[in-house]
């Protein structure tokens, strides 16, 4: 399982999440427990957004590093230092298998021909056609 650090940064109404690996990725709660437990879903999102595009995973980083990251990212904002009470906290993530693997299926000419069909039309390959079918698929039937 791999895990990422998050900077919780207290704010008026609670706690605003950056992650210091994933610029753009970012949360917010009412709580602490809220907010890590909406920093886990993000992150889970983003990477599965980035996986999707095809997009580079970050190496995890350690905590000096990740604290670092996470005051440039802040300053970056303009919204000066980071504040008193930031804690920054490891959040695990799944992991995600993204090494491709070949497989055998078969189709009648007429399905197969189908598939291309639609895929050429969505600008997809099969591959890419079928798997897009597939994640369709699985998450209707949740």
């Amino acid at each position: 399982m791999a895990v990422y650090y998050a900077g919780f940064i207290p704010s008026g109404d609670g706690y605003a999440v950056l992650f210091p690996n994933f610029p753009g990725c970012n949360s917010q709660g009412e709580t602490l427990e809220e907010a890590v437990s909406m920093a886990a879903e993000a992150l889970e999102g983003h990477i599965a957004a980035m996986l999707d595009d095809g997009d580079a995973m970050p190496v995890p980083g350690n905590r000096q590093d990740a604290r670092e990251s996470l005051r440039a990212q802040f300053a970056a904002l303009e919204l000066g230092p980071l504040p008193d009470g930031t804690e920054l906290h490891p959040v695990p993530v799944s992991d995600f298998n993204t090494r491709v693997k070949k497989v055998a299926v078969s189709f009648s000419s007429y399905r197969l021909d189908m598939i291309d069909r639609k895929a050429k039309m969505l600008g997809m390959t099969r591959s890419g056609f079928l798997g897009a079918a597939a994640e369709a698929y699985s998450v209707q039937v949740e």
